[in-house]
């Protein structure tokens, strides 16, 4: 930690400590300003319907034990209740505590606009949905603060590192899989700047190995006590499905599959929108500063620096890759936006290194425009997608309203209480316009109430009235109409089911 100690006495040397609590207080205000429409919000999010209702954990069936544990201490007991927001300002404040590790282990003076861009660490468009989970915000984003901590030893204590990196993997693998893609973010951002720097070949070598080293020993670790976990069978399949890698002889078509599916992911997410103007701009600025890094440490022409700068565009692909994680190898991965935890660390990356490489009075104000601009941007997405939350939310109430007294009537004329859903409930006409420059966001407003998931039964005993999931329609199956509304329409198959059919608007 000495390396730590001399960039704070260099920053505010006559304060000591009182810079670094600065420093966190400044983050933590932005990060709070960032998610306060999530909190203003206030929904149950997904999963925290059933904790919500249920009070359970339920963290080791999804091989995250150690989130569990957390859990436990957290709640004291196995129980768990909904403590928001404070959870969700304990995320923000794990988060701000990584943004602010990220500048110290890169030795970095945390200045206002070294922090400012570490903002994307905690507003990443993608990582705002793990803070939308009121339970397991805090789990998630210590996660990420675990897998930042370690390199606040790599470049004076490789031992200290070699154990602190081997320790916080397990853990952060073992509260959240997805934040293994931020060590391979930070692994890869130096490992960049040292093949574009005037370091021979073997120094490199023993870099790769002594960032790879402790990433292989715990990924394999949590591996193979992953599957001590899976004891609910409700999961067991799901769990199985999204974690399985394919044979060795197709792993190259299924990694190429995957980034490709990646690649048309961002397409779709960034191809209308200034902020994806903006993060398109900053990613080709950082290409063009790391090839011109490149070339003017290149020592040696001809087919040595060949090989190095195709070594550097290898690498540079990986390294936007970093997002994905452990993903990239997986045959059926899951997609879902809060998977990638490694995106907003790769963008706060690139912004330190164009800040550091900014020297010129005319680049400084390119990066400090870019920053300002991208800054502005990620802030107006938390915003829009913490308005659609709680309109969501309204959406939902309303016409699940609408729902029930249909149901209260139909259980009560029929005495069944099976019921099966076509469609969903749907997402709020609020998000057609939202969605028209943010794509995303269609894929962060989620809809629980839905004919494919379980959880629509679950958020109908929030508003007292307790149904069973029915059987699977069978083809040109013979309904009668019991009611028909404007919001959605109740059948009855021949054996006394339930068929509802929502109403698109």
């Amino acid at each position: 930690m000495t390396h730590c100690a001399s960039i704070l006495r260099a920053w505010c040397p006559d304060r000591g400590g009182h810079a670094l609590v600065k420093a966190f207080a400044f983050l933590l205000l932005i990060y709070f300003a960032g998610i306060f429409s999530i909190l203003r919000a206030n929904r149950l999010y997904l999963d925290d319907i059933g904790r919500a209702l249920y009070g359970y954990a339920d963290w080791a069936t999804a091989a995250r034990p150690l989130a569990e544990l957390l859990s436990w201490l957290f709640f004291l007991g196995p129980g768990t209740v909904d403590a928001s927001p404070f959870t969700q300002i304990l995320a923000a404040a794990f988060l701000a505590a990584a943004s602010l590790a990220l500048c110290l282990a890169l030795r970095v003076k945390p200045g206002y606009s070294a922090l400012l861009a570490t903002v994307p660490v905690g507003l990443s468009p993608y990582g705002l949905e793990n803070l939308s989970y009121k339970f397991d915000a805090p789990f998630m984003a210590f996660a990420i603060l675990l897998a930042v901590l370690p390199f606040l030893f790599f470049h004076r204590h490789r031992r200290a590192f070699f154990i602190s990196a081997l320790l916080g993997l397990f853990c952060s693998a073992s509260i959240y899989q997805a934040a293994l893609g931020v060590y391979l973010a930070i692994s890869g951002y130096l490992l960049l700047l040292q093949l574009a720097s005037r370091k021979k070949t073997v120094l490199l070598a023993h870099s790769f190995l002594h960032l790879a080293l402790p990433f292989i020993l715990a990924a394999g670790a949590y591996a193979a006590q992953a599957s001590l976990w899976f004891k609910n069978k409700q999961y067991a399949d799901y769990v199985t499905l999204h974690s399985t890698l394919p044979p060795l002889k197709e792993l190259p078509a299924e990694v190429a599959d995957n980034i490709v599916s990646y690649a048309q992911m961002l397409y779709t997410d960034w191809s209308g929108n200034a902020l994806g103007w903006l993060l398109a701009a900053l990613t080709l600025w950082f290409g063009l500063n790391l090839f011109l890094r490149w070339l003017r440490n290149c020592r040696r022409t001809g087919l040595s620096a060949l090989v190095r700068l195709a070594l550097l565009l290898i690498l540079l692909a990986c390294f936007l890759l970093a997002p994905l994680g452990v993903q990239i190898l997986l045959q059926s991965p899951v997609w879902s936006p809060r998977t990638f935890c490694g995106f907003g660390v790769t963008v706060a990356l690139m912004l330190l290194a164009l800040r550091a490489s900014a020297s010129q009075w005319k680049s400084r104000a390119a990066f400090y425009v870019l920053l300002g601009l991208l800054c502005l941007q990620l802030g107006i997405f938390s915003q829009v997608y913490g308005n659609l939350l709680a309109g969501q939310g309204v959406w939902e109430r309303s016409r699940i309203a609408l729902l029930v007294q249909g149901l209260s009537r139909f259980i009560a004329e029929t005495d069944s209480t099976r019921i099966v859903f076509t469609g969903s409930v749907g997402q709020t006409p609020l998000i057609t316009v939202p969605a028209r420059h943010f794509p995303l966001l269609e894929r962060m407003v989620s809809v629980p109430l839905t004919s494919r998931w379980r959880w629509g039964y679950e958020q109908l005993k929030i508003f007292g009235v307790y149904v069973s999931p029915g059987r699977a329609l069978r083809p040109r199956e013979r309904l009668t109409m019991f009611m028909d509304t404007p919001a959605y329409r109740l059948e009855l198959t021949e054996d006394g089911m339930g068929v509802v059919t929502f109403r698109s608007f």
